[in-house]
């Protein structure tokens, strides 16, 4: 068997069921929580989170998914840096 590994360039592009078949009980996750990211213009053009997830299909079925966003500005957010000394 090929296992194919694909890019999106929206979570409405995937099968919601095969999505939600992978990511069990973690409503962050679900393909409606994602969506409706999506659909609320809060990630996507415009936003600076360009929606990419990735999928990982075996013999047409899907086997592994991972949301991702590319980030394209730095607009309010901040990073902490943690040191363990």
């Amino acid at each position: 068997m090929s296992v194919t590994i694909e890019i999106s360039d929206s979570i409405q592009q995937v099968n919601a069921d095969e999505w939600n078949a992978l990511v069990g009980d973690m409503p962050l996750l679900s393909h409606a929580f994602l969506s409706a990211l999506e659909d609320s213009k809060s990630v996507g053009k415009g936003t600076g989170w360009q929606p990419y997830p990735i999928l990982v299909h075996e013999a047409g079925k899907l086997i592994g998914a991972m949301p991702l966003y590319l980030k394209s500005h730095s607009y309010g957010e901040y990073r902490m840096l943690c040191f363990n000394i």
